[in-house]
């Protein structure tokens, strides 16, 4: 059975890329909901992140989260990618100014996050996969989330992506046993592990405070929400891809 090790606190630490080689290698995509993570979070997440692509209306979320403040210049993104349906004209010409690439990409049958991966997967080799956090992935419309999570478990052999809110961090746990590390600084004290896209999986768990055992999660049976993280590693063993989501603090 395929062994995992997460480690999600580490894309919310400042380092030095050129000191530690143990830096997390990612690529930051920002989509349409409202930047309101810009201390804590936003920045280092932004200024740390090897690639930074925004959606067409995702954009404007970071123009109209920084004008007027000295901090604008500082979050330039590498492209803008979309239709170019949702991106303002006075957006536009304030990034191309500052070098930024943008692509549009017409192809209605993509969502916008398949879009900007596709971006990615023009700047790497077959050796080469970067981790992906994208902002504005969940809330708003329920269906763009679901959407999102869709991807998830479509994009789970080609590498790992993160959803990100100022409220959780959620990803997709593979078929085998999964090691999350968490630290109780950024990430806790509540957690959720969910059956959603199959119908069932037999979970085991231990380091939470209601744990299980050859445990049925399903839709209409029982599924694990408002569970607490109560030590610094979780371990969860499943024989189907499950959501698990992670409240954040920071």
């Amino acid at each position: 059975m395929s062994v995992f090790h997460w480690d999600t606190a580490r894309f919310l630490k400042s380092y030095d890329r050129n000191v530690d080689e143990n830096a997390p290698c990612y690529v930051i995509i920002v989509l349409n909901q409202p930047i309101t993570m810009k201390n804590n979070t936003f920045e280092p997440l932004w200024k740390q992140s090897l690639l930074k692509i925004c959606a067409d209306g995702g954009a404007n979320r970071i123009y109209d989260a920084f004008v007027g403040s000295n901090k604008l210049s500082e979050y330039i993104p590498d492209y803008i990618c979309g239709d170019n349906d949702s991106l303002r004209d006075d957006v536009r010409e304030y990034y191309l100014s500052k070098g930024t690439i943008i692509i549009n990409n017409p192809d209605q049958d993509e969502t916008d996050l398949m879009k900007c991966i596709e971006v990615i997967r023009s700047r790497e080799n077959d050796n080469s996969k970067y981790d992906v956090i994208a902002l504005g992935a969940i809330g708003g419309r329920f269906d763009h989330s679901m959407s999102n999570i869709h991807y998830l478990h479509k994009l789970k052999d080609e590498r790992r992506i993160y959803l990100l809110s100022d409220v959780n961090m959620t990803f997709l746990l593979d078929k085998g046993i999964h090691h999350i590390h968490c630290d109780s600084e950024i990430e806790g004290p509540t957690c959720g592990i969910l059956p959603i896209g199959i119908s069932n999986a037999i979970i085991s768990t231990t380091g939470l405070r209601w744990n299980l055992s050859s445990a049925c999660t399903a839709f209409g049976r029982m599924i694990s929400t408002s569970n607490i993280i109560d030590s610094d590693e979780i371990i969860i063993e499943t024989n189907q891809p499950l959501i698990w989501t992670v409240e954040l603090k920071v």
